[in-house]
Protein backbone atom coordinates (compact mmCIF):
# COMPACT_ATOMS: atom_id res chain seq x y z
CA UNK A 1 0.00 0.00 0.00
CA UNK A 2 2.83 2.59 0.91
CA UNK A 3 4.12 2.16 -2.83
CA UNK A 4 0.74 2.76 -4.16
CA UNK A 5 0.22 5.50 -2.04
CA UNK A 6 3.36 7.07 -3.14
CA UNK A 7 2.90 6.21 -6.89
CA UNK A 8 -0.77 8.53 -6.35
CA UNK A 9 1.31 11.30 -4.24
CA UNK A 10 3.78 11.95 -7.70
CA UNK A 11 0.69 12.13 -9.69
CA UNK A 12 -1.27 14.59 -7.83
CA UNK A 13 2.07 16.73 -7.02
CA UNK A 14 3.62 16.86 -10.69
CA UNK A 15 -0.25 17.12 -12.41
CA UNK A 16 -1.36 20.90 -13.04
CA UNK A 17 -5.09 20.39 -12.30
CA UNK A 18 -4.63 19.52 -8.97
CA UNK A 19 -2.57 22.92 -7.95
CA UNK A 20 -5.15 24.80 -9.86
CA UNK A 21 -7.71 23.51 -7.92
CA UNK A 22 -6.33 23.72 -4.50
CA UNK A 23 -5.19 27.19 -5.04
CA UNK A 24 -8.62 28.35 -6.20
CA UNK A 25 -10.71 26.61 -3.36
CA UNK A 26 -8.57 28.39 -1.23
CA UNK A 27 -9.21 31.81 -2.44
CA UNK A 28 -12.63 30.86 -3.37
CA UNK A 29 -12.94 30.11 0.60
CA UNK A 30 -11.25 33.33 1.63
CA UNK A 31 -12.92 35.44 -1.02
CA UNK A 32 -16.31 34.04 0.28
CA UNK A 33 -15.86 34.80 3.59
CA UNK A 34 -14.83 38.24 3.51
CA UNK A 35 -18.13 38.65 1.59
CA UNK A 36 -20.59 36.53 3.83
CA UNK A 37 -18.92 39.08 6.43
CA UNK A 38 -19.23 41.69 5.57
CA UNK A 39 -22.58 41.99 3.48
CA UNK A 40 -24.89 40.98 6.24
CA UNK A 41 -26.85 44.52 7.92
CA UNK A 42 -28.24 44.76 11.23
CA UNK A 43 -30.97 43.86 10.57
CA UNK A 44 -30.18 40.27 9.51
CA UNK A 45 -28.12 40.38 11.90
CA UNK A 46 -30.97 40.73 14.61
CA UNK A 47 -33.65 39.00 12.88
CA UNK A 48 -34.86 36.26 14.94
CA UNK A 49 -33.49 32.62 14.11
CA UNK A 50 -29.70 34.64 12.82
CA UNK A 51 -27.76 31.47 12.62
CA UNK A 52 -24.14 32.85 13.20
CA UNK A 53 -22.39 29.15 12.96
CA UNK A 54 -24.49 28.77 9.42
CA UNK A 55 -23.39 32.05 7.73
CA UNK A 56 -19.79 31.08 8.64
CA UNK A 57 -19.70 27.55 7.04
CA UNK A 58 -21.72 29.25 4.11
CA UNK A 59 -19.15 28.98 1.72
CA UNK A 60 -18.07 25.52 2.10
CA UNK A 61 -20.91 23.92 0.04
CA UNK A 62 -19.15 26.18 -3.45
CA UNK A 63 -15.80 25.79 -2.33
CA UNK A 64 -16.31 21.85 -2.05
CA UNK A 65 -17.59 21.63 -5.72
CA UNK A 66 -13.89 22.48 -6.67
CA UNK A 67 -12.66 20.04 -4.56
CA UNK A 68 -15.25 16.93 -5.73
CA UNK A 69 -14.11 18.17 -9.61
CA UNK A 70 -10.37 17.87 -8.50
CA UNK A 71 -11.87 14.23 -7.32
CA UNK A 72 -13.12 13.30 -10.08
CA UNK A 73 -10.13 14.37 -12.25
CA UNK A 74 -7.89 12.34 -10.42
CA UNK A 75 -9.87 9.20 -11.49
CA UNK A 76 -11.32 9.80 -14.89
CA UNK A 77 -8.10 11.56 -16.04
CA UNK A 78 -6.21 8.19 -16.50
CA UNK A 79 -8.81 6.86 -18.08
CA UNK A 80 -8.92 9.74 -20.70
CA UNK A 81 -5.41 9.74 -21.46
CA UNK A 82 -4.64 5.86 -21.41
CA UNK A 83 -2.22 6.11 -18.46
CA UNK A 84 -4.70 3.78 -16.35
CA UNK A 85 -3.08 0.81 -18.31
CA UNK A 86 0.37 1.59 -16.72
CA UNK A 87 -0.84 2.33 -13.08
CA UNK A 88 -2.09 -1.22 -13.26
CA UNK A 89 0.82 -2.60 -14.59
CA UNK A 90 2.45 -0.63 -11.96
CA UNK A 91 -0.04 -1.81 -9.19
CA UNK A 92 -1.50 -5.08 -10.17
CA UNK A 93 -3.62 -5.49 -7.21
CA UNK A 94 -6.36 -3.07 -8.40
CA UNK A 95 -8.15 -2.81 -5.27
CA UNK A 96 -5.10 -1.34 -3.20
CA UNK A 97 -4.16 0.72 -6.39
CA UNK A 98 -8.06 1.98 -6.12
CA UNK A 99 -8.15 2.62 -2.10
CA UNK A 100 -4.24 4.47 -2.54
CA UNK A 101 -6.34 7.33 -4.96
CA UNK A 102 -9.21 7.31 -3.39
CA UNK A 103 -7.58 7.53 0.10
CA UNK A 104 -5.22 9.70 -0.60
CA UNK A 105 -7.09 12.53 -2.83
CA UNK A 106 -9.80 12.48 -0.13
CA UNK A 107 -7.29 12.87 2.75
CA UNK A 108 -5.68 15.45 0.60
CA UNK A 109 -8.83 17.52 0.21
CA UNK A 110 -9.38 17.07 4.30
CA UNK A 111 -6.16 18.64 4.84
CA UNK A 112 -7.49 21.98 2.18
CA UNK A 113 -10.47 21.91 4.04
CA UNK A 114 -9.16 22.31 7.25
CA UNK A 115 -6.74 25.29 6.07
CA UNK A 116 -9.74 26.96 3.86
CA UNK A 117 -12.99 26.06 6.46
CA UNK A 118 -11.20 27.31 9.79
CA UNK A 119 -9.93 30.66 8.31
CA UNK A 120 -13.02 31.56 6.71
CA UNK A 121 -15.13 30.64 9.17
CA UNK A 122 -12.85 33.26 11.89
CA UNK A 123 -13.03 35.98 9.36
CA UNK A 124 -17.07 35.98 9.07
CA UNK A 125 -17.18 35.84 12.99
CA UNK A 126 -14.45 38.61 12.91
CA UNK A 127 -17.00 40.68 10.34
CA UNK A 128 -20.54 40.05 12.32
CA UNK A 129 -19.02 41.30 15.54
CA UNK A 130 -20.86 40.87 18.87
CA UNK A 131 -23.32 38.55 16.72
CA UNK A 132 -20.82 35.96 16.18
CA UNK A 133 -21.31 32.24 17.55
CA UNK A 134 -20.38 31.23 20.95
CA UNK A 135 -16.92 29.45 21.38
CA UNK A 136 -17.10 26.01 22.45
CA UNK A 137 -17.15 22.52 21.70
CA UNK A 138 -20.24 22.77 20.17
CA UNK A 139 -19.56 25.06 17.47
CA UNK A 140 -15.80 23.55 17.08
CA UNK A 141 -17.57 20.55 16.20
CA UNK A 142 -19.77 21.99 13.54
CA UNK A 143 -16.37 23.42 11.87
CA UNK A 144 -14.41 19.98 12.22
CA UNK A 145 -18.39 18.43 10.74
CA UNK A 146 -17.26 20.51 7.93
CA UNK A 147 -14.23 19.23 7.19
CA UNK A 148 -15.38 16.05 7.01
CA UNK A 149 -18.68 17.00 5.21
CA UNK A 150 -16.16 17.94 2.52
CA UNK A 151 -13.76 14.74 2.69
CA UNK A 152 -16.97 12.30 2.57
CA UNK A 153 -18.02 14.23 -0.93
CA UNK A 154 -14.88 13.90 -2.45
CA UNK A 155 -14.89 10.39 -1.63
CA UNK A 156 -18.38 9.96 -2.73
CA UNK A 157 -17.81 11.39 -5.65
CA UNK A 158 -14.55 9.37 -6.79
CA UNK A 159 -16.74 6.39 -6.21
CA UNK A 160 -19.20 7.41 -8.54
CA UNK A 161 -16.92 8.86 -10.72
CA UNK A 162 -15.36 4.99 -10.69
CA UNK A 163 -18.42 3.92 -11.85
CA UNK A 164 -19.04 5.96 -14.66
CA UNK A 165 -15.40 6.41 -15.60
CA UNK A 166 -15.87 9.89 -17.73
CA UNK A 167 -15.11 12.86 -16.23
CA UNK A 168 -18.39 14.40 -18.29
CA UNK A 169 -20.99 11.86 -16.94
CA UNK A 170 -19.81 12.28 -13.70
CA UNK A 171 -19.76 16.24 -13.58
CA UNK A 172 -22.99 16.17 -15.07
CA UNK A 173 -24.89 14.20 -12.79
CA UNK A 174 -23.34 15.51 -9.86
CA UNK A 175 -22.82 19.26 -10.12
CA UNK A 176 -26.44 19.65 -11.27
CA UNK A 177 -27.19 17.50 -8.22
CA UNK A 178 -24.83 19.29 -5.63
CA UNK A 179 -25.72 22.76 -7.14
CA UNK A 180 -30.10 22.39 -7.67
CA UNK A 181 -31.24 19.42 -7.84
CA UNK A 182 -31.18 18.24 -4.23
CA UNK A 183 -32.12 21.96 -3.16
CA UNK A 184 -35.48 21.52 -5.64
CA UNK A 185 -36.59 18.11 -4.50
CA UNK A 186 -35.99 19.45 -0.67
CA UNK A 187 -38.69 22.12 -1.69
CA UNK A 188 -41.10 19.62 -3.63
CA UNK A 189 -43.62 18.34 -0.59
CA UNK A 190 -44.17 14.33 -0.22
CA UNK A 191 -40.43 14.23 -2.33
CA UNK A 192 -39.20 16.32 0.01
CA UNK A 193 -39.11 13.85 3.13
CA UNK A 194 -37.24 11.63 0.74
CA UNK A 195 -34.93 13.98 -0.64
CA UNK A 196 -33.49 15.02 2.90
CA UNK A 197 -31.56 11.80 3.01
CA UNK A 198 -29.45 12.81 -0.14
CA UNK A 199 -25.73 13.02 0.53
CA UNK A 200 -25.06 16.38 0.30
CA UNK A 201 -28.18 17.39 1.96
CA UNK A 202 -27.80 14.70 4.89
CA UNK A 203 -24.43 15.76 5.00
CA UNK A 204 -25.08 19.41 4.79
CA UNK A 205 -27.01 19.35 8.16
CA UNK A 206 -23.66 20.07 9.89
CA UNK A 207 -23.32 23.51 8.39
CA UNK A 208 -26.68 24.23 10.40
CA UNK A 209 -25.92 26.38 13.81
CA UNK A 210 -29.88 25.32 14.42
CA UNK A 211 -28.61 21.60 14.37
CA UNK A 212 -31.07 20.07 12.16
CA UNK A 213 -34.57 19.12 11.19
CA UNK A 214 -36.97 17.27 13.43
CA UNK A 215 -35.48 14.03 11.58
CA UNK A 216 -32.02 14.44 10.85
CA UNK A 217 -29.21 16.43 13.06
CA UNK A 218 -25.79 17.18 12.55
CA UNK A 219 -24.35 14.26 13.20
CA UNK A 220 -26.86 11.67 12.52
CA UNK A 221 -26.88 13.62 8.98
CA UNK A 222 -22.73 13.19 8.45
CA UNK A 223 -23.41 9.40 9.44
CA UNK A 224 -26.07 9.08 6.30
CA UNK A 225 -23.43 10.89 4.18
CA UNK A 226 -21.18 8.20 5.58
CA UNK A 227 -23.64 5.38 4.14
CA UNK A 228 -23.35 6.99 1.17
CA UNK A 229 -19.92 7.40 0.53
CA UNK A 230 -19.21 3.90 1.70
CA UNK A 231 -21.63 2.50 -1.04
CA UNK A 232 -20.16 4.57 -3.93
CA UNK A 233 -16.74 3.69 -2.79
CA UNK A 234 -17.34 0.03 -2.50
CA UNK A 235 -18.94 -0.02 -5.77
CA UNK A 236 -16.27 1.82 -7.19
CA UNK A 237 -13.57 -0.92 -6.05
CA UNK A 238 -16.30 -3.39 -7.47
CA UNK A 239 -15.93 -1.98 -10.84
CA UNK A 240 -12.32 -1.50 -10.76
CA UNK A 241 -11.87 -4.78 -10.03
CA UNK A 242 -14.07 -7.06 -12.57
CA UNK A 243 -14.11 -4.39 -15.41
CA UNK A 244 -11.72 -4.54 -18.12
CA UNK A 245 -9.18 -1.27 -18.63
Amino acid sequence: MKHAVSAEWVKLTTLRSPKWSSAVYLVLMIGLAFVYGMVPGERQLTAPGFDPVGLGLSAVPLGMIVLVIMGILAVTGEYASGSIRSSLLAVPDRARFYYAKVGLVSLVSGVLAVVGVVPAFLIVQSGIGEHRAPTGLATAGHVAGAVLYTMLLVAFSMGVATLLRSGAAALSILLPLFFMLSTILSNIPGVGEVARFLPDVAGGMVLRGSGGDEVLGAWSGLGVLTVWTVGAVALGQGMTVRRDV
